[in-house]
């Protein structure tokens, strides 16, 4: 059985506030990537990662590839100016005889290994399944600055990655949006567009996307966490 990894990497570090991209930011003395990355060659699972990222971005990947990772089969390819296309142009490299992709978001980089072995096992059933973790907060719709409803949340659930498909499946859904022009918001929802079903596992809590600076404190919390 061929697992594939495909991973973006083509945030900016606009919401940051920072120059530096933040898949580039630091962690510890390590940039998220390379934790990310870290979390997936130590899984065993993958015969290969497809690193997503923009052109602008290869010399700097390439070198901190070469750095820490050696003697792993991670290869690159190029991205584009929206997630999606970026993650159909990863599956587009991907070999023709994978069984089961994992597509995941750069910066979340301390997915869970278990999680992992989870995701793979549900997938066989169903053939798509994503990690989720239950809404905390109350939920409001709102509108012209006033709250038009409060949302029940006991279905409520935020997702998260690696989403984890069938490759025949979702290279043919992929192929089919990037056609017809449709754009979703994750891969998951490329499923459920086209009619097909999308299980779920509960996701290690700690599995955090950096998108804000108060991230970076949190992230450094639970890597100091991780090494206990």
């Amino acid at each position: 059985m061929k697992n594939i990894a495909v991973i973006t990497a083509g945030g900016s570090g606009k919401r940051m506030r920072s120059a530096i991209k933040k898949q580039f930011m630091k962690i510890g003395n390590d940039p998220v990537i390379v934790h990310t990355l870290r979390k997936f060659t130590a899984s065993k699972l993958f015969a290969e990662i497809i690193l997503v990222i923009p052109e602008e971005d290869v010399p700097e990947t390439e070198n901190f590839i070469k750095k820490y990772f050696k003697n792993d089969k991670i290869t690159l390819a190029t991205g584009a100016d929206e997630r999606q296309k970026s993650v159909f142009n990863g599956l587009k490299q991907c070999p023709p005889d994978t069984d089961y992709v994992f597509i995941h978001d750069g910066v979340r980089p301390f997915v869970d290994l278990e999680d992992l072995n989870l995701l793979l096992k549900k997938a066989k059933e169903i053939k798509a399944v994503i990690p989720v973790t239950p809404a905390r907060c109350t939920i409001k719709k709102c509108r012209s600055g006033k709250v038009t409803e409060t949302v029940p949340r006991d279905e409520l659930f935020e997702a998260h990655t690696p989403q984890v498909f069938d490759f025949s499946l979702i290279s043919e859904l992929h192929k089919k949006a990037d056609e017809e022009g449709v754009i979703l918001t994750d891969d998951a929802g490329i499923c459920e567009y086209y009619g097909h079903e999308v299980g779920i596992i509960e996701s290690c809590g700690n599995n955090i996307k950096i998108t804000h600076p108060q991230d970076i404190k949190i992230a450094e919390i639970i890597l100091e966490a991780e090494k206990k």
